[in-house]
């Protein structure tokens, strides 16, 4: 209830009265229970009824015949903060996409609503529609939005086609809204993107390039996740979580200041819309905003908690950027390991620049052109390293050093 009520707030609304509701029957709601609420918009004077499940359209029309007042469900609510937080042109496509599946979902039912006379005739815009045209109308539209985003869905796929082809790794913030993953985007790369504390703060997807021990790495920072997010709000946001699914690391972030029950059900949640979106790699939890934790012991169960996942965790600041550190230690040993080598590249090869640029991109240590060729020295990727194996006169010899990146290696 918490939750909901930082989510009505947000879309504008001010909370004013709870009422709690076992169960809905065949009309919406019990006669007992609408006039409890009853009484209670007459009481506060309210003009708004917030419900936090997503309504039956037969319920929400009864509901409000009832009380004469608007009634809207959860679902009503996040769209109506994503319109809000709306940033740019392919966060607006999405929004209207899930707005019209949103519709679209309950446009069969309130067709046969207006049909059996039980609702008046349907309006979109100007002008009147008939019942068979307002579902073909906003199927049509579907289609539209939908053809705009699968081009954007296209270049990106080029982009990090391009990304790994050149050998960048991606990582990606992924957790429920309002734990801080653009604060963690801002520490570790230096950049002042928009935070806050209202939800869906960020809705487009940021990115930003760093290195991470020998790594370049593309960082994405993306929508957050909450509770009971509808399969069509995944499917409209698509073209941005697909980042997700191409990840090499995923950085989940967790606000370790909110209760257990709280933190057990976001992580059962992050972790569910994971496998939703077929994400397979490599989870990193972080438990985030330390600097708020005044106990150190306190964060006992929650570490337990994070350790029956059998994943890799840190607790840090993303704020102070308390232990910031330890997270890119292991985020070095999730992206791979490195050998120390000597190296030697014969000016006879036809692929000698495209292999130097692969030394550089890579690698770190002494590069220098002798007579008869490019000698290299120095810690480089396995991975480069088996590439540049593959071309002819390439000779190399591993020195006793052969480790892990750690950082400081």
């Amino acid at each position: 209830m918490d939750e909901f009520k930082v989510l009505v707030e947000e879309a504008g609304y001010i909370p004013v009265r709870t009422v709690y509701i076992r169960r809905f029957t065949s009309k919406g709601l019990s006669d007992a229970k609408i006039d409890e609420i009853r009484k209670a918009l007459e009481e506060s004077g309210c003009e708004t009824v917030i419900f936090d499940v997503e309504l039956k359209p037969r319920h929400m029309y009864q509901i409000t015949k009832e009380l004469h007042v608007m009634v809207k469900d959860r679902i009503e609510i996040i769209l109506e903060i994503f319109r809000r937080h709306s940033p740019s042109k392919e966060a607006d496509l999405q929004i209207r996409l899930a707005s019209l599946q949103y519709e679209l979902a309950r446009a069969r039912e309130r067709v046969m609503l207006v049909r059996s006379g039980e609702q008046p005739p349907l309006t979109m815009g100007p002008g009147q529609y008939e019942v068979d045209k307002y579902y073909l109308e906003i199927k049509r539209r579907i289609q539209n939005i939908k053809k705009k985003l699968e081009e954007i869905r296209r270049k990106r796929h080029v982009h990090r086609f391009m990304r790994r082809k050149r050998g960048y790794k991606t990582i990606t913030i992924v957790g429920y809204t309002c734990s801080g993953k653009t604060t963690l985007f801002n520490s570790l790369t230096n950049l002042n993107m928009k935070v806050g504390d209202e939800p869906f703060t960020t809705l487009s997807t940021k990115y930003a390039l760093l290195k991470i021990g020998l790594w370049k790495v593309y960082l994405v920072d993306t929508i957050g996740f909450i509770r009971d997010l509808p399969p069509f709000v995944i499917e409209a946001f698509y073209s941005t979580l697909e980042d997700i699914q191409y990840s090499d690391v995923v950085y989940l972030v967790v606000d370790v200041t909110e209760s257990l029950d709280y933190i057990e059900e976001k992580l059962k949640t992050s972790f569910e819309i994971l496998n939703k979106l077929g994400y397979k790699g490599e989870v990193i939890i972080v438990g985030n905003k330390l600097d708020l934790i005044n106990n150190i012991e306190a964060l006992k169960p929650v570490r337990d908690l994070f350790e029956s996942y059998g994943k890799e965790y840190v607790f840090l600041s993303a704020y102070t950027g308390e232990n910031i550190d330890v997270l890119l230690e292991k985020t070095e040993r999730l992206l791979g390991s490195g050998s120390y080598i000597e190296l030697f590249i014969p000016y006879s090869n036809k692929d000698m620049y495209r292999l130097i640029g692969l030394l550089r991109e890579g690698g770190e240590g002494e590069l220098a052109f002798k007579e008869t060729g490019v000698f290299f020295k120095g810690f480089i990727r396995n991975d480069v390293l088996e590439n540049m194996l593959k071309n002819d006169g390439i000779e190399v010899r591993r020195l006793e050093r052969n480790l892990d990146i750690e950082a400081g290696s």
